[in-house]
């Protein structure tokens, strides 16, 4: 019973990232669309999204998530390391953009400044908290084993991989990679920082490269 209910919570975070988060990031986009001031338009989304991302928080740190040291997390550099092997492997695979890919390339071609928050900012902060943290509190609250930290690893990434919509086995793979090295973080330091950092790098050497290319 207590699972259903923790189960129910969480869609509940899933639900609040799909329609508060992207109600509000739509609303932005649709509002450039129609030719309005990126400076009305930027400092708006900053600070609705902004709070969303507190209130998201605060309801995360109201209970502590216990995750016990095991092979998984015992290296600070294994998950740097499984995000380096993942973004290595991409260069060997062909080019198969996804859906959200394209969205977002054309976004930081056309709205550098907006694409810079929406992705570098924003995207690592409420992905990390809802796909790493709410997942881990709700569900997998006591990590008492390497078993336990396996399934979370496992589940966090395959929701990771199909919250990014991906259109082939390949889009899914690559996503499910970076989600697992994400999720290696997030266990490795037992919090948030250093998944939203690492996220946030891997994001920002993306947004960097469409701009240069």
């Amino acid at each position: 019973m207590k699972l259903l209910k923790n189960l129910g919570w969480f869609l509940l975070t899933v639900l609040s990232f799909y329609f508060i988060y992207g109600l509000v990031q739509s609303m932005a986009l649709s509002a450039l669309g129609l030719g309005a001031s990126i400076f009305g338009v930027l400092p708006l989304y900053v600070v609705l999204s902004g709070a969303y991302v507190y209130g998201v928080y605060r309801w995360y740190q109201t209970e502590k998530v216990s995750i016990q040291t095991t092979a998984f997390n015992r290296h600070i550099w294994l998950p740097t390391l499984v995000l380096l092997v993942a973004i290595t492997a991409q260069f060997f695979l062909p080019e198969d953009p996804s859906v959200s890919q394209q969205i977002v390339s054309q976004l930081t071609v056309e709205q550098p400044a907006f694409g810079f928050f929406m992705v570098v900012v924003f995207a690592p902060l409420t992905e990390e908290l809802i796909f790493r943290g709410m997942l881990a509190r709700y569900l997998f609250p006591k990590q008492d084993n390497s078993k336990q930290t396996l399934l979370f690893l496992l589940v966090s990434s395959v929701l990771f991989a199909l919250g990014h919509f991906p259109g082939d086995v390949q889009q899914f793979f690559v996503y499910f990679s970076l989600g697992f090295s994400l999720g290696l973080a997030y266990i490795s330091r037992k919090g948030l920082v250093y998944s939203i950092s690492l996220h946030a790098l891997n994001n920002l050497v993306s947004f960097l490269m469409i701009l240069m290319l």
